[in-house]
C-alpha cells in the first residue's frame, strides 16, 4: 500500500489494481473567490496522475474537494479511462446529480457498508454530522483512515469513528481553521481555533492510535482583499511540527508528489517540511476582488432565493417559528453593501427585500450578497471564504438563524406540518439551528454558519 499526496486534501491510495484519488482540487480558486491554494497542481502532472487512477473518492460537497472545474475540465479523461466515482449517499442530491448528468460511473456509498474496489481493497464510509464524510480504507495489511475536514474533536466522538473501524496505521487529517474566526480585530479567536485544530490531532492520534499522521486539507490561503487578514493565525506544516515533537507517532509532512507506505522517512519528511517553510513565506499575490452588483440584480436574486426557500418550506410554518420558536429564528436580518452604500432588510417568511436605514448585522460586498441569493450554499459559501464584517455584535449569529434556511434544507430539514406537530423533529430542527450558528465558533464567541469543520 503506498500514499502519494498530491495536494491540499487530495491523495492518490494504490495497491494492487487500485488506485484510489481523493477530493481532486488542484487549479483555481474556491468559495467565491475566497481561497486560493498555496501551489496549484500543473496540467502535466494532472493527465499523468489520471493515468493511473481507478477510483476518486469525493468527500464532501464543498469546492475544495468537489471541484467542478475539475470534473469538467477533465470529464473526458475520466469518462475514457472509465474511472469509477464514490461519493456518500444522501438525501442532498446536487453532487449525484450532477456527477450522473456528467456521464461518470458513480456510486452512492451507504454509510458502514464495506465495499470491496478490488483484491484486498476495502473502503467504508462514514458520515460526519454535517455535510462531511471520512473514509476508513484496508489495503496490504494496513488500515489508512482519512478524516479530512470532519469535526472529530472530542473523545465521543472519536469512539463512535472508532467503534465502527477501530485504529489506523495512518491517519489522514486537517491541520488548521478554514473559515471565518471573528473579524479583523479578534485574532485571538483565530489563535485559538489554530490551537483546537492541534489539539483535534490530539484526540485522534490518542483514539485512532496510528503509527502515522499526515497532516493536510489546508495547503490554501485566504486570498482575497476582504479575507486575507484571516491568514494571520492559520497553522503552517512547522506549527504541526512544533506541537507533535515528542509524540509516539510518525508524523509525516508531505510535499506534492512524495509517497509514504506508512514508514518513517525522516530525509523526505525534512525535505517537505522545508518546501512548505518557503511557500508560507511568500507574499500573498495578486488578491482578488469582487464587481458591484445592481440593485436590480440584487433584488432579481433575492426573487430567486426567495422562491427556492418557499418552495422548499411552508411560509406558515416559516411565521410560526419566527413568532413562537424558543430560538429567535427567521427574524428580519439587515446586511449593509459597502461598496453601494445600500442597507437591505430581508423578512424570510414576509419574502422581502427592503432598502433600510435601520442598524446592519452584516456588511459585505454587493457581490456576496448576490452570491448568497443566487445559490442553495451561498450562506455556506459565505461563511467559510470570510469575506464579510459583523457591523453589530451578535449580528452574525441573528443572520445564521434567518438567512441559512437553506444549509438546513441541503440537510433535510424544511419548515412544515411535519416539523412543527413532530417534538423530536423540532428538537432536531433547534439543534441544527443551534449547530449552525455555532459551527465556527470561537471560545465564548459568535461565529459563520457552515457545514465545514472550521
Amino acid at each position: 500500500m503506498q500514499i502519494e499526496f498530491v495536494n491540499h486534501a487530495s491523495v492518490l491510495i494504490s495497491h494492487g489494481d487500485v488506485r484510489l484519488l481523493t477530493d481532486p482540487w488542484y487549479q483555481g480558486p474556491a468559495f467565491h473567490k475566497g481561497w486560493r491554494l498555496l501551489v496549484e497542481t500543473p496540467d502535466d502532472t494532472i493527465a499523468d496522475l489520471l493515468d493511473r487512477v481507478t477510483h476518486i473518492w469525493i468527500s464532501h460537497e464543498h469546492p475544495d474537494h468537489f471541484s467542478i472545474g475539475f470534473f469538467k475540465r477533465w470529464g473526458d479523461t475520466i469518462r475514457a479511462r472509465g474511472i469509477k466515482l464514490l461519493f456518500q449517499g444522501i438525501e442532498d442530491q446536487r453532487v449525484a446529480d450532477f456527477l450522473r448528468a456528467q456521464g461518470f460511473d458513480l456510486t452512492e456509498m451507504d454509510f458502514g457498508r464495506p465495499y470491496t474496489l478490488g483484491a484486498d481493497f476495502e473502503a467504508i464510509c462514514l458520515k460526519d454530522e454535517f455535510y462531511d464524510s471520512l473514509i476508513s480504507i484496508r489495503a496490504g495489511g494496513q488500515h489508512v483512515l482519512n478524516l479530512n475536514d470532519c469535526a472529530v474533536a472530542d473523545d465521543a466522538r472519536a469512539k463512535e469513528i472508532h467503534d465502527v473501524v477501530g485504529d489506523c496505521d495512518v491517519l489522514l487529517t486537517q491541520f488548521s481553521y478554514a473559515a471565518w474566526k471573528g473579524g479583523r480585530e479578534n485574532r485571538d479567536w483565530r489563535v485559538a481555533a489554530a490551537q483546537e485544530k492541534l489539539n483535534n490531532i490530539r484526540v485522534q492520534a490518542r483514539a485512532f492510535k496510528p503509527k502515522q499522521v499526515i497532516p493536510f486539507a489546508s495547503f490554501v490561503a485566504f486570498a482575497h482583499v476582504r479575507n486575507a487578514y484571516l491568514n494571520d493565525a492559520a497553522n503552517t506544516p512547522d506549527d504541526v511540527i512544533a506541537a507533535f515533537r515528542d509524540a509516539d507517532f510518525d508524523l509525516r509532512v508531505m510535499q506534492p508528489g512524495d509517497v509514504t507506505d506508512g514508514t518513517p522517512d525522516p530525509e523526505a519528511h525534512a525535505r517537505a517540511a522545508e518546501f512548505w517553510r518557503a511557500v508560507y513565506a511568500r507574499p500573498l499575490d495578486d488578491p482578488m476582488t469582487y464587481g458591484s452588483v445592481e440593485d436590480d440584480k440584487i433584488r432579481a436574486s433575492f426573487d430567486g432565493w426567495r422562491d427556492r426557500v418557499f418552495a422548499n418550506n411552508s411560509r406558515a410554518a416559516m411565521r410560526l417559528a419566527q413568532k413562537l420558536s424558543p430560538i429567535a429564528v427567521l427574524q428580519p436580518v439587515v446586511i449593509h453593501t459597502d461598496d453601494t452604500g445600500q442597507s437591505w432588510r430581508i423578512d424570510p417568511p414576509a419574502g422581502t427585500l427592503e432598502p433600510t436605514e435601520a442598524k446592519a448585522d452584516l456588511v459585505m460586498h454587493s457581490e456576496s450578497l448576490n452570491f448568497l441569493f443566487s445559490n442553495s450554499f451561498g450562506f455556506d459559501t459565505l461563511g467559510v471564504n470570510g469575506t464579510f464584517e459583523e457591523a453589530r455584535t451578535g449580528g452574525f449569529s441573528r443572520a445564521a438563524r434567518s438567512l441559512a434556511i437553506e444549509n438546513l434544507n441541503n440537510l433535510g430539514l424544511r419548515f412544515g406540518p411535519g416539523l412543527l406537530f413532530e417534538p423530536r423533529i423540532i428538537g432536531v430542527f433547534l439543534e441544527r439551528l443551534r449547530k449552525v450558528s455555532a459551527r465556527m465558533k470561537g471560545v465564548g464567541k459568535t461565529e459563520a454558519p457552515t457545514g465545514r469543520d472550521a
